[in-house]
């Protein structure tokens, strides 16, 4: 039960909710926690089966040529993500730019990508418009529509590409069985790339999409497979033959990928994905606990408590400019840094709107971390990612609720 030494903060009316949205969450305690031990079987065996030794965390500078622990950690994350190779760099500099590399490296003018789960992910609809004008067909699935059926009409697409989190639409979720719909296109489309955007995924089921037939799969390192401790970087996993497209773009053709300084950062990169499953279940938790939280106060929420779960953001649906603000604002104030920051609506680059961010973070933008972020548009939809521990999303769900509570905005 809620046992916080600073509950005298908060309204006993929003304490008893929240004790009861504790009990109601622990239901799914158990099932999180088996998928949890599943992934840390399996991202302890990519240790081992590497040879992960004290000397792979040393790192190297310059052109990184023979970084050992490079190599390890790309074998340790393919394994660990179900996958045949992977790439993983700090040059990433956020799960966008490692999606942007794995479709532009496998389209050229006249081919056709598909986009299956819908509109994509504001940050990436520039990267659908630059290909577009250098000669990139872009087909996008309407809301609802079947994805099956509507590759079926495409049968020539050379990409067909996939989101894991539903991103900034928050009544076009993928209303499919993901995974099986992973298998059916590849039985169906062998010869098609599959690419999926895997942010916010990552360890949240016991099988990544690779598993299922996905080509490539790609990610941010201050989500989830970054565990709380990366400090910056992205990767992109998958079959042999897809990656290496993806490694001629991504450096230069004739390259390979046995090259690139780690630059000290190694130690962070490798327990960050030793601390992954754990900290990726602890976010569930929260996110099972907010909703169940919130739909108690009278919003609405998705997914609903009992709900699939692809990913660990929680949409919380506030309904006006005022309560997003706010709501922000107690999400805020429950950080371990800036607590005492306002966090205001601004422009960024890859998005058209105005976005909300909120999150007293150790990493900047890190969204394993509790965090909150929004585009200020109707319906005014919030999105809670994170908390690396259960007791900082509980925490930051009454502090929210406290501020909407002070300035009369439940409902």
């Amino acid at each position: 039960m809620i046992s916080f030494s600073i509950t005298e903060k908060f309204d006993p009316y929003l304490l008893k909710i929240a004790q009861d949205a504790e009990e109601k969450a622990k239901g799914s305690f158990p099932i999180l926690e088996e998928i949890r031990r599943v992934n840390f079987l399996k991202v302890i065996s990519g240790f081992q089966k590497a040879g992960v030794s004290e000397y792979s965390l040393k790192g190297t500078s310059g052109y990184g040529l023979g970084d050992a622990g490079r190599e390890a950690l790309e074998s340790v994350f393919a394994y660990a993500l179900d996958a045949q190779e992977s790439l993983v760099r700090l040059s990433f500099v956020s799960g966008t730019h490692a999606i942007s590399t794995a479709l532009l490296s496998h389209l050229k003018s006249g081919d056709l990508v598909l986009c299956l789960s819908g509109k994509p992910y504001s940050s990436l609809l520039p990267t659908f418009s630059w290909l577009e004008a250098r000669g990139v067909k872009v087909k996008i699935r309407s809301q609802y529509s079947d994805p099956l059926e509507f590759a079926r009409a495409h049968p020539e697409a050379r990409v067909l590409y996939l989101q894991r989190s539903i991103g900034y639409e928050p009544d076009s979720g993928n209303h499919f069985d993901f995974f099986q719909t992973i298998s059916d296109l590849k039985r169906l489309f062998p010869a098609s790339i599959l690419i999926v955007d895997n942010c916010y995924g990552e360890f949240v089921r016991e099988r990544e999409p690779t598993a299922y037939g996905a080509d490539l799969i790609c990610g941010s390192l201050i989500k989830n497979p970054g565990g709380g401790l990366a400090l910056g970087g992205g990767y992109i996993a998958g079959n042999k033959e897809a990656m290496e497209p993806v490694f001629d773009y991504f450096f230069a053709p004739g390259l390979g990928k046995d090259l690139g300084a780690t630059e000290g950062q190694l130690r962070n990169l490798f327990q960050g994905l030793f601390f992954a499953p754990f900290t990726v279940c602890e976010a569930l938790k929260g996110s099972i606990f907010f909703a169940h939280f919130f739909l108690a106060l009278g919003f609405e929420v998705y997914p609903e408590p009992q709900g699939t779960r692809n990913d660990i953001v929680q949409v919380i649906r506030l309904g006006s400019r005022e309560r997003l603000l706010t709501f922000a604002r107690g999400i805020q104030k429950a950080g371990a840094l800036d607590s005492q920051a306002v966090p205001v609506p601004q422009k960024l680059p890859g998005y058209e709107e105005e976005v909300l961010m909120a999150g007293g973070t150790f990493v900047s933008g890190a969204s394993l971390e509790l965090s909150f972020d929004a585009p200020v548009v109707p319906p005014y939809a919030g999105y809670v990612q994170g908390g690396l521990i259960f007791d900082h999303a509980v925490l930051g769900a009454l502090m929210a609720a406290q501020e909407l509570l002070k300035q009369g905005l439940l409902p």
